[in-house]
């Protein structure tokens, strides 16, 4: 049980995305504005659908939301589903779903990545693809990169490109 709850904590803070300050800095010449985002879980679960044990498999979930901070600021919520497609003792595959909603409107990211089957012990970074968006992200297009650092610590940078 103990291993289902590190991974589903190690997933959720990886990838949802989680604790300090951001920034929205407007666009630049070159047509990328970049949003810096944080998170910070309020809930997250794991959804064991395979064979019941202490070890996450092809199948399972782990399922979670966030608060989103900018400039230290709440600015919204997230949520995020991880999808195991492969598992083995050292690592796991997710395909990874994320969608970020701020006042401005709703960003959708997506990845498939490989991560620990525990807590980081150095920074991880994961780069999502954006896919779309509502509001004034409706043409967003772009890449995002989420990085978790030991202690539970992650930044979200969203570029997007116009």
């Amino acid at each position: 049980m103990r291993s289902i709850h590190t991974a589903a904590a190690v997933a959720t803070a990886i990838f949802a995305a989680t604790t300090v300050g951001g920034a929205l800095a407007g666009g630049s010449s070159d047509g990328i504005e970049v949003l810096n985002l944080t998170a910070q879980t309020e809930q997250f679960a794991v959804i064991d659908v395979g064979t019941p044990g202490p070890v996450l498999g092809l199948g399972d979930q782990i399922i979670s939301s966030d608060k989103v901070f900018r400039n230290g600021k709440a600015a919204g919520t997230d949520a995020v589903t991880c999808t195991v497609v492969k598992a083995t003792a050292q690592t796991l595959t997710c395909n990874w779903v994320m969608t970020i909603a701020l006042p401005e409107g709703l960003l959708t990211l997506q990845a498939m990545a490989d991560g620990p089957t525990g807590p980081p012990s150095e920074p991880t970074k994961i780069t999502f693809a954006v896919t779309g968006g509502t509001g004034r992200f409706r043409s967003a297009h772009g890449s995002a990169d989420i990085t978790d650092n030991p202690g539970g610590t992650e930044q979200i940078a969203v570029r997007l490109t116009r």
